[in-house]
């Protein structure tokens, strides 16, 4: 990844230290005051795919990508608990975990104390928490920046990611997943899908396939009703359809929401 934009990434996030933005004061003060409550900390899954068809050193990619991954790391760590797994997308995803960051920031118990004392405690929970998210977002860049030079980077298995996504989701717990990827799956055994050499040809066709390879997975995964998917595709808007092939697209969203999730977004 060239160092401009991660440069970019990390003066954003100390220009958000500053604490003269009325709007981050109010989302830090909100995180604080989930993480004092009995609210359930908050799950984050990052999958970067990892496979020769993701060009990520295109500055259009690395450019959206890094935006994508230094909002979500603000908007997602709100304090102690709140967690981000980062994911490698490629022929072995299953086993591809790089990283687990976990927020140990906490706000210190006020009562008793003074407003002035109280105050101090809010800009020292406020000032820890943006030092960590700099630290995870840093990494989280890192992860990114890095070519995956070995043989499986030429094929992506997609669907292995339910493992990693029902594994955090059997806890109750919210989960955001963001799919970091052009979603072509490229699994060559015969009862996989492998979009490099047949892809659904018309929305129809998506909905059916997807379809059926949900059936025979929503057992496995029945407790997927508190995850949101975000699809992060590295295409501009003026790429072809040939491409950029909306039947794909249209796949994994009836794929997912046929497993029950709340909800499948693709981020512009």
């Amino acid at each position: 990844m060239k160092i401009y934009w991660l440069t970019f990434a990390l003066l954003g996030l100390l220009t958000a230290c500053g604490g003269d933005n009325s709007e981050q004061n109010t989302q830090q003060e909100t995180g604080a005051s989930e993480t004092t409550s009995s609210s359930k900390p908050k799950n984050t899954l990052v999958f970067l795919d990892k496979s020769l068809s993701v060009n990520e050193d295109a500055a259009y990619v690395e450019k959206k990508y890094t935006k994508v991954l230094t909002d979500l790391v603000q908007r997602d760590i709100n304090g102690a608990g709140d967690k981000i797994e980062v994911w490698l997308m490629h022929e072995n995803t299953a086993k591809g975990k790089a990283l687990e960051l976990t927020s140990r920031t906490a706000l210190e118990a006020t009562e008793g104390m003074s407003q002035t004392d109280v105050e101090a405690a809010q800009t020292n929970y406020d000032f820890s928490l943006q030092k960590e998210r700099l630290g995870f977002t840093k990494q989280i860049l890192s992860q990114l920046a890095t070519p995956n030079e070995s043989r499986s980077n030429k094929q992506t298995d997609i669907q292995a990611s339910l493992q990693a996504i029902g594994a955090v989701a059997s806890k109750g717990e919210p989960v955001e997943v963001y799919y970091f990827s052009d979603m072509v799956e490229s699994m060559p055994q015969k009862s996989r899908r492998d979009f490099h050499h047949t892809p659904p040809k018309t929305t129809a066709q998506a909905d059916e396939w997807a379809k059926a390879d949900a059936l025979g997975l929503k057992s496995q995964y029945p407790n997927l009703t508190g995850v949101a998917v975000h699809m992060v595709l590295p295409f501009e808007p003026t790429t072809s359809s040939k491409i950029n092939n909306p039947n794909i697209t249209q796949y994994w969203k009836t794929f997912f929401t046929e497993l029950g999730v709340k909800s499948v977004t693709e981020e512009i």
